[in-house]
């Protein structure tokens, strides 16, 4: 299975893509993903949004503090079975503090807001981790530091 750099979905007629599955980087997202890659799948689609099936714990769902400078970003973290179900305990930065996090959620991410990786650090039931932008951002992503603040 291929990783998200090399991974490249069938389109199969005007608005029709078949999703292919790729590997996360992260050890504890052993199933596959799958994302729709936007520009990249169909000329003039904007969105990209990727979808991962977490059943434990991640100290780091992302590499470390960054800022996407011109795009607008929404991460959803909800129960896999029954939406509503959310069995976890999870940490995320924005923008200074750090939330604790036990229920069902998405988090909007304005252009030029500092965010951390997510950090999910029980897990009791499945979840579905949603990540969706809308494309634009042709200025390369920057990084803060070079590792997570302490919570």
């Amino acid at each position: 299975m291929v990783g998200l750099n090399k991974l490249e979905n069938v389109r199969h007629e005007s608005n029709l893509v078949e999703l292919k599955p790729w590997k996360s980087m992260h050890e504890s997202i052993s199933l596959p993903m799958i994302t729709a890659l936007g520009e990249r799948d169909i000329p003039g689609s904007k969105l990209s949004i990727g979808f991962a099936y977490i059943d434990q714990p991640e100290e780091k769902l992302c590499i470390q503090t960054q800022i996407h400078g011109q795009r607008d970003q929404w991460i959803f973290l909800f129960g896999a079975g029954n939406f509503v179900e959310f069995d976890a305990d999870v940490e995320f930065y924005l923008d200074g503090p750090w939330h604790k996090i036990d229920y069902p959620f998405y988090a909007y991410l304005p252009a030029g807001m500092t965010h951390e990786p997510l950090r999910i650090t029980r897990v009791g039931k499945p979840l579905i981790f949603i990540d969706a932008r809308i494309q634009g951002d042709d200025e390369p992503l920057v990084w803060v530091g070079d590792e997570p603040r302490d919570s």
